[in-house]
């Protein structure tokens, strides 16, 4: 085996250290490729992908279905009218800056929803080329990447609660990886909250892309559910439903966070600082831009409603 490929997979054995946090690993991915380079740039790239969906269904073991039912009551209102908003507003903010109009759905829908899960599944429908998905997923990282280490601390600094913590992450983080990376380093009620909100604002790629695909009739199948939050609610469902296995249970959900931080690892080696150039400066104003006022809005909401 080749030096690059042993050190690729000796790296991936170290995240399975529980003292490698989630943003440890992103960075260790990150500095992986620019230096050494990703030895395996497509597979890894779905590798990321599969290993991302597998932890978020094994979180579901840690998280009750009462308790998700309940959650789901709760913020369903909120979430729609963010997302609805942030759609609207992302989408004013490309045409004051005169972006090319399929990038400036990306950046919308990918703040709006999921991130690059939101740009790829979007981007398939728009039929965006490898330019466009390169400059949003590179955009998108790059502020997933301070939002992992910036959101923990900002956060004790507005002494906020676990629970209020779980719902700023969720709304606010683009990425599934980078809102359940700060959560789990907040702690374990806010890694709760934030999934289960998470979850919410990820079912709105269905709605989104059915909208879209009737826009664009020619591409209907290109439209796919996400079908791993199915499996999240039915892996909280076998967690809440037969709980004399909970021995299990904890041990999955552990190895399931754990999964997480081997997907950050990867995704950090599939991003390059030629990628990151490629960004133009309208397009990583509007995306700052839209961030910076979801972050503030959804702050304020948090800590004082």
């Amino acid at each position: 085996m080749k030096v690059k490929e042993s050190i690729f997979f000796l790296l991936i054995l170290i995240c399975l250290s529980p003292i490698i946090s989630s943003s440890t690993a992103l960075l260790m991915g990150f500095l992986f490729s620019q230096f050494i380079k990703n030895p395996f740039p497509e597979k890894s790239a779905n590798w990321g992908g599969y290993t991302l969906k597998a932890s978020v269904i094994g979180l579901g073991f840690g998280i009750n279905f009462q308790v998700l039912l309940s959650s789901a009551k709760e913020n369903i209102l909120n979430t729609t009218i963010f997302v609805v908003g942030v759609l609207f507003i992302g989408l004013a903010i490309g045409r004051f800056l005169k972006l090319e109009k399929t990038t400036a759905i990306l950046i919308s829908v990918g703040t709006a929803i999921c991130g690059g899960s939101a740009i790829i599944a979007i981007g398939s429908i728009l039929k965006a080329t490898n330019n466009q998905l390169t400059i949003a997923t590179g955009t998108v990282f790059l502020l997933n990447a301070i939002a992992l280490f910036v959101f923990p601390p900002l956060g004790h600094f507005f002494g906020l609660s676990q629970e209020q913590f779980g719902i700023w992450s969720a709304i606010a983080i683009h990425d599934t990886s980078s809102v359940v990376g700060a959560a789990s380093k907040y702690g374990d009620i806010a890694l709760s909250i934030a999934s289960v909100t998470k979850m919410l604002r990820i079912i709105w790629i269905v709605p989104v892309s059915l909208i879209l695909v009737f826009g664009f009739k020619e591409n209907r199948e290109s439209f796919k559910i996400p079908l791993f939050i199915l499996g999240f609610i039915l892996v909280s469902c076998i967690h809440s439903f037969f709980d004399f296995y909970n021995e299990y249970h904890n041990l999955l959900y552990k190895f399931a966070k754990q999964g997480l931080v081997i997907s950050l690892f990867i995704i950090g080696s599939n991003i390059s600082i030629d990628k990151l150039k490629q960004i133009g400066h309208k397009v990583f104003l509007q995306a700052v831009s839209l961030w910076l006022i979801v972050c503030i809005v959804s702050l304020v909401f948090v800590k004082y409603f």
